[in-house]
């Protein structure tokens, strides 16, 4: 990791540099290109050494600038793929340390699910002493057995399914216990826009006014007989 992120503040570095020397390569091309132009358009044509040098330091610059652009295309895909590797590997940090940590809770749940199923069967045994003059107590051990029977059936797939997790957490193909699920993002709805009532032609042609009272509560009073 710390190789990678001295690698990634190098090429940082150096393309921040290229990007300065690009501006001045670009200021020489656009200026050696303008005296070429102009040299074309109002020198004489027949000065075959003026052309030359004009011609030469036009290509000198656009080959300086071309040859900075090609350097820091390198540059960027070297970057990027010293980026991939460092994410690459913290991820592969992560996910180890995660691997760890839940093997540690797995051999923790193993050594204690036996040491609380016999004091559940210490427990049951005690009240069935009991439960045959004592109600309560008989329906505690009935209790205290049916729990403990669904957790051993429970306990035998969840065991096996968390110990097989520690290495698919290593591979990548589980995620990281704890890791935020991302929630998905709601638009906001545009908020309804009522339509436009033209007034009729005719109605416009008198004066008229038209009123719209689609959206106007009304009520109704009935009289009801009693009875």
């Amino acid at each position: 990791m710390h190789e990678l992120e001295t690698t990634i503040a190098s090429l940082t570095k150096r393309g921040e540099r290229l990007a300065t020397k690009r501006i001045a390569a670009q200021a020489a091309a656009d200026k050696a290109i303008k005296a070429r132009q102009h040299t074309l358009l109002s020198a004489d044509l027949d000065d075959q050494r003026a052309l030359d040098k004009v011609q030469a330091a036009a290509a000198t610059a656009s080959s300086d600038l071309a040859g900075i652009d090609d350097a820091i295309a390198v540059l960027a895909q070297q970057k990027a793929e010293a980026e991939r590797q460092f994410a690459a590997e913290r991820e592969r940090i992560e996910r180890a340390a995660a691997a760890d940590k839940l093997t540690s809770q797995v051999d923790a749940i193993e050594a204690a699910l036996p040491v609380c199923l016999e004091h559940a069967r210490m427990l049951a045994d005690a009240l069935s002493e009991i439960s045959a003059w004592h109600f309560e107590s008989g329906q505690i051990t009935n209790f205290v057995q049916n729990t403990m029977a669904q957790v051993e059936v429970a306990a035998n797939f969840a065991l096996s399914e968390l110990g097989a997790m520690p290495d698919a957490i290593r591979a990548g193909r589980q995620a990281i216990p704890g890791e935020p699920v991302p929630s998905p993002v709601i638009e906001p709805s545009e908020p309804a826009i009522a339509p436009q009532i033209e007034p009729d032609p005719v109605l416009r042609a008198v004066g008229l006014t038209v009123i719209d009272r689609s959206a106007e509560a009304r009520s109704i009073e009935i009289e009801m007989p009693r009875a």
